[in-house]
């Protein structure tokens, strides 16, 4: 029990394991938990996680919820359900006319998400398929208003009545999306329509656009609203399913959910806003990134984790995540600030195997917890990176998952020899051949993330997390020549140790069309705009009993060139002054350039602003971070618990590794490969040539 009789619990649910992190009043872990998952259930997975850390404490799960003054949680339900096409049944009343606005996608779907090299490829462009809501669930009505807000034709009421009913009663819609022109400006048309809903059916799921998104862009913010309508069901049934398990267990703290922005937001707001929740688990890696970033005084940093099925990229830019204001996901383009991450499937589940061509190939099919990588003796017959990482010699069969999990060395052999039958390989060429095809995978997605973007590695760190980073990143960075790699303690449950240490964020946004310099009107509108958003807000933060001076409000507008597409959003104060408009325009054409390259601005068009945005922030009480008062000591000698064989690419051969119990290793120890760590959760390989120290924090870092 923490000595003061309080804890806080972070759990992500990731593709394969639902891990779970505890941390002491003091901010140190007291104890780390990993669960196969449940993907008919996730909250099963979930309290099997919480199960697992209260064993590891000693202690009933009734006493550690009941201690628990902060319960964090970032879950895959919404993401899941939009990949899988498994949201609610969805219907969209939008203008007369537009009905194929999230079909033609402004004519650019196909190539949504895609890097400037992939656009090339034919087999990459294709548009979202099966498309989230079909023609059939899609009904135009009478109604227009104008750019200025002028209704230029009424709604035809009695048209809604009909479209709502022939949804929901003939093609069996289970929720619905409202998406009028313009209604960002005037919603009075959109506001009606809810309300017609809710009188013939006042238990429907519905999203207003102008609610979602109020923002320009007809396309984006009629996905915004669909996709809300589509996972807001899902999310709100796992969330109250959740809730109540835990309530049922001893937790009266309350739960919050971690959030694609970067923050954490109570469940009411999650369901309302359900795209919150996309990739809100690796963005608890992200969040952990960040803080590292400012204790370590590592101002850009490459955060990479790679878990059981996917590895996923962000990145910290001078100290701050980067985001994305318009991001996509699976094709659709919308509009929810959220934390840049880029992914592909490539994890310790990932499938090895040999294509059509008789290439072979590493994912992106994953045989997840189960039946799992074929060592783990569950069913599975399909080779995973997992046995190939057996195979290799990197991990011990005897520790895995701080031994809870045995793996059968002989059933990944044979998995990894039947592929490399099919090419012609011995089971130990297939092996390094599958090795060397993830690690390229992986290092080409960083370098997208990185030099596409007009970033040098060179001047990166390395921040590797999740349980399969430690035996595969320290290979790649080497290629790379990041200026060092850090390995984190608790490693394997990275992201949800940074949702433990996350703050409560709120957005708004809103959009708001004017060519600088503005008017004495336009500066006065914008700025009740400003203070609009801003009330609005922390009228949130109030509702969830945050005190007023607990809340740190920060506002940006986004300017962008006048006939182009690229926004960049500039901090402002509470007000926009006369004087502030020059500044600020001269602020984005210095920005501009330094983004993307001298001369590159046109300011003869002019620039103009397109939307604000005010955020909140609110840290709830987390202790910071634990760390060892001992005197370091280079010597590890005594972590050492023997030998084993592993193959080193840059030797081309196996060779005898030392071994070192991880958790007997000490704040100074310096360890020389070609050896081998391993640690409850996680294994780390350090490459010949290259040297690990350990700090005070428990993490290890690689001068490679």
């Amino acid at each position: 029990m923490a000595e003061d009789g309080s804890y806080r619990v972070g759990v992500d649910i990731g593709g394969t394991f639902v891990d779970c992190v505890v941390l002491d009043a003091d901010g140190h872990i007291a104890s780390v938990a990993k669960s196969p998952n449940t993907p008919e259930d996730q909250s099963l997975g979930v309290m099997g996680a919480l199960e697992a850390a209260a064993d590891n404490l000693g202690v009933a799960l009734r006493t550690l919820l009941s201690s628990t003054t902060g319960f964090i949680h970032g879950c895959t339900v919404g993401t899941n359900a939009l990949l899988e096409r498994k949201g609610a049944k969805t219907g969209l009343i939008t203008t007369s006319g537009f009905e194929d606005t999230i079909f033609i996608g402004r004519v650019m779907q196909k190539r949504a998400g895609l890097m400037a090299e992939e656009v090339a490829h034919q087999s990459r462009l294709f548009k979202a398929e099966p498309p989230v809501v079909p023609h059939a669930l899609i009904r135009g009505v009478a109604e227009r208003v104008d750019a200025i807000g002028e209704v230029l034709c009424p709604l035809d009421e009695a048209g809604v009545a009909t479209a709502v009913a022939e949804l929901v009663d003939q093609e069996g819609a289970e929720s619905l999306a409202i998406s009028y022109l313009w209604s960002f400006i005037r919603p009075e048309h959109e506001q009606r329509t809810r309300q017609i809903i809710a009188q013939a059916y006042p238990n429907l799921y519905v999203a207003s656009s102008h609610e979602v998104a109020p923002v320009l862009g007809e396309y984006e913010r009629t996905v915004s609203a669909v996709l809300t309508a589509y996972l807001g069901p899902a999310v709100a049934r796992y969330a109250q399913r959740l809730e109540e398990r835990l309530s049922e267990s001893g937790l009266s703290s309350g739960l919050l959910m971690m959030t694609c922005r970067g923050g954490l937001t109570s469940v009411d707001d999650a369901c309302q806003n359900p795209l919150l929740t996309l990739d809100s688990g690796p963005v608890g890696g992200a969040i952990g990134g960040s803080l590292f970033s400012a204790n370590y005084g590592e101002d850009n940093l490459i955060c990479v984790d790679m878990g059981g099925t996917s590895f996923d990229v962000s990145l910290v830019l001078k100290g701050e995540l980067v985001l994305e204001t318009i991001p996509v996901v699976d094709k659709y383009t919308f509009y929810c600030p959220k934390v840049a991450i880029k992914s592909i499937g490539a994890g310790g589940g990932s499938i090895v195997s040999v294509d059509a061509t008789g290439v072979p190939k590493v994912g992106p099919e994953s045989a997840g917890a189960r039946p799992g990588p074929a060592a783990y003796g569950l069913g599975g017959a399909e080779p995973t990176v997992t046995d190939v990482d057996l195979v290799l010699g990197y991990l011990n069969p005897d520790q895995v998952l701080g031994g809870k999990i045995s793996l059968d060395k002989s059933k990944a052999d044979k998995a990894v020899g039947r592929v490399g039958q099919e090419v012609g390989m011995t089971t130990e060429e297939m092996a390094i051949g599958a090795f060397t095809i993830v690690n390229a995978r992986m290092a080409d997605m960083i370098s997208k993330l990185t030099i596409e973007s007009g970033h040098d590695p060179r001047e990166f760190s390395l921040l590797a997390y999740g349980g399969a980073s430690g035996v595969h990143i320290p290979f790649l960075a080497q290629d790379l020549h990041v200026k060092s790699l850090y390995v984190p303690d608790a490693s394997s449950v990275f992201s949800a140790l940074g949702m433990v240490r996350g703050d409560v964020i709120h957005t708004l946004e809103h959009s708001f069309i004017a060519i600088a310099p503005f008017t004495p009107k336009e500066r006065s509108a914008l700025n009740g705009l400003i203070a609009d958003l801003e009330k609005r807000v922390m009228q949130q933060f109030i509702e969830e009993g945050w005190a007023q001076d607990q809340v740190r409000i920060s506002r940006s507008l986004f300017m962008k060139y006048r006939l182009q597409v690229h926004e960049l959003p500039l901090a402002i104060g509470e007000q926009v002054s006369e004087e502030d408009v020059a500044a600020l325009q001269a602020r984005f054409e210095a920005q501009y350039e330094d983004i993307y390259g001298q001369g590159t601005g046109f300011s003869q068009v002019g620039v103009e602003v397109v939307k604000i945005r005010v955020d909140g922030n609110a840290s709830p009480a987390a202790p910071p971070m634990g760390q060892a008062t001992e005197q370091p000591v280079a010597d590890a000698t005594a972590a050492l618990k023997g030998v084993r064989d592993a193959y080193f690419p840059s030797l081309g051969r196996f060779v005898p590794a030392e071994v070192y119990d991880g958790g007997k290793l000490r704040n100074g120890n310096v360890l020389k490969g070609p050896c081998i760590i391993e640690r409850t959760g996680d294994t780390i390989v350090i490459p010949n040539g290259a040297q690990g120290e350990v700090d005070a924090y428990g993490t290890i870092r690689l001068d490679l």
